[in-house]
């Protein structure tokens, strides 16, 4: 389960393991008028400060369950603001490789619902399975 935020910018969760319980926030950002796109930023705040980590790895054995909550947040951010397109980059080239290969393993999924682009070599293009991209860009059909 997550909690949005009013205007729907701001969702927040908690991973949940023998190692304890991490907030962990997803949050939306304009960063283009025409056409419209939003970042997405995923990040773990500290407990101790309020301070937001992007590159902390909290190893709490819920990585799947972690990626799909961030999907839920695309739907619902989407179902809010008309459709954009989400800009999505890892923190570091690892992340954004987990993300490709989340988006590989259930592609067709995704496809029912998001069309994918992944940026490669200067230019957008539509996502392939065999590809290795530095971002990507997705919108709900």
């Amino acid at each position: 389960p997550y909690l949005s935020s009013r205007d729907y910018l701001d969702y927040e969760f908690y991973s949940e393991d023998s190692k304890g319980r991490i907030k962990k926030l997803v949050v939306y950002q304009k960063i283009n008028d025409e056409p419209v796109v939003y970042n997405l930023a995923f990040v773990d705040e500290d407990p101790e400060n309020g301070t937001l980590l992007d590159k902390v790895t909290s190893s709490n054995d819920d990585r799947d369950t972690i990626l799909a909550t961030i999907a839920h947040t695309i739907g619902d951010f989407s179902d809010h603001y008309g459709r954009p397109m989400i800009h999505i980059v890892g923190s570091t080239i690892v992340r954004t490789r987990l993300y490709q290969m989340s988006i590989s393993k259930i592609y067709d999924e995704i496809c029912a619902v998001y069309t994918v682009q992944g940026y490669r070599d200067g230019e957008w293009e539509f996502f392939q399975k065999n590809a290795n991209y530095e971002a990507f860009v997705v919108q709900k059909n």
